[in-house]
């Protein structure tokens, strides 16, 4: 490609997708009826302020189920570090185009320095966050669809023109508790740590061959922790897991009271299959930052396929909502992010509460 085509395509390539998720956000906004929209949101009033609350305790649930789950690689960190850490990587994840990438980069980097964790075992407890978050998406997301199988036909067929819409939501569900569920736990006791060691040695060896000999040690018990996390009492995963489920349960709860504010009634099944079914479409919109336009654009047809009245105004009422909600708790995140590099014992009064 010539150089000067590929200084104009490059950069159109980047730009391509923030193109179109603002397409699809002013879509949203366009065929919407803005002065009802607006109405709605201004008879909530004082309760405004009271939404932020149930992604709150969403947090407060996840975090609890990851700190527990801290027992299995020795002690645990101080609570108040980890929920600090919980908000400024959820920050990274929803505030920057593939956030995604770059929270999960950072979060091992964040726990050895705000929680005083070690390194690998910040590695290993990083992969056994991402293990609850996704397998307990894809079991909340297959127990909601086979509960709601009969709407989600009507919905189907109603917008599709087939059946397809719950065999897809049931197909997603199995695969991330298979991809992420089965294949880790399988995978625990391969010595993924040192393979990739090996690997980088053969790969970039005359850069880095020193520095992977010095930290081998490193590698190695990084595998020993990754076997005892997910290898050893696999009962002791229980909880944990059933604290993030419940977490994707809070998330319905929250749009199934948005939409009862904004007075569109719809049963608490559906609130979690479209709460969860519009994470995995978010999941999917990776450069985007926090699936902006494309989330958007999902909440409204979701609402019209469930047959809510007036989908469109109500769906960009919610959206306001939601988005309003991320912008408060990005804002705390990187607020929380920048107030200092301080590592934190990981020793104290949580230790004593945790014997």
């Amino acid at each position: 490609m010539p150089p000067l085509i590929k200084r104009l395509v490059v950069p159109l390539y980047h730009a391509l997708p923030v193109v179109i998720a603002l397409a699809f956000g002013a879509w949203v906004m366009r065929t919407a009826d803005v002065p009802r929209v607006s109405a709605l949101l201004g008879a909530l009033g004082w309760k405004l302020p009271l939404l932020l609350l149930p992604a709150f305790a969403t947090t407060l649930l996840e975090g609890v189920a990851w700190w527990r789950s801290f027992s299995r690689l020795g002690d645990r960190p101080r609570f108040a570090s980890l929920l600090r850490v919980r908000l400024s990587t959820e920050a990274l994840m929803m505030g920057l185009p593939s956030g995604a990438l770059i929270s999960e980069s950072l979060q091992p980097y964040l726990l050895k320095k705000r929680c005083g964790v070690a390194l690998e075992t910040a590695v290993v407890a990083s992969v056994g966050r991402k293990f609850f978050v996704v397998v307990s998406h894809g079991i909340v997301m297959v127990l909601a669809t086979l509960v709601a199988w009969p709407l989600l036909v009507a919905a189907s067929r109603a917008t599709l023109g087939r059946d397809g819409l719950p065999w897809l939501l049931l197909g997603s569900g199995v695969f991330m508790i298979l991809a992420f569920g089965v294949s880790i736990v399988a995978g625990a006791s391969a010595r993924l740590a040192e393979r990739s060691r090996r690997s980088l040695e053969r790969l970039l060896g005359a850069w880095l061959g020193g520095w992977l000999q010095r930290n081998a040690g490193r590698f190695q018990r990084a595998d020993e922790q990754l076997v005892s996390f997910f290898k050893q009492e696999q009962g002791g995963l229980l909880l944990p897991m059933l604290l993030y489920s419940a977490g994707w349960f809070a998330r319905g709860l929250e749009s199934l009271l948005f939409l009862h504010l904004l007075g569109a009634d719809v049963s608490l099944t559906a609130a979690v299959v479209l709460e969860s079914s519009i994470v995995l479409v978010r999941s999917v919109a990776v450069p985007v930052p926090g699936g902006l336009g494309v989330q958007d654009a999902a909440y409204v047809l979701s609402l019209g396929a469930l047959g809510v009245p007036d989908a469109t105004t109500v769906g960009a009422a919610l959206v306001l909502l939601k988005r309003a909600r991320d912008l408060f708790w990005i804002l705390v995140g990187f607020l929380l992010l920048g107030a200092g590099d301080r590592a934190l014992s990981t020793r104290g009064s949580d230790t004593v509460a945790a014997a």
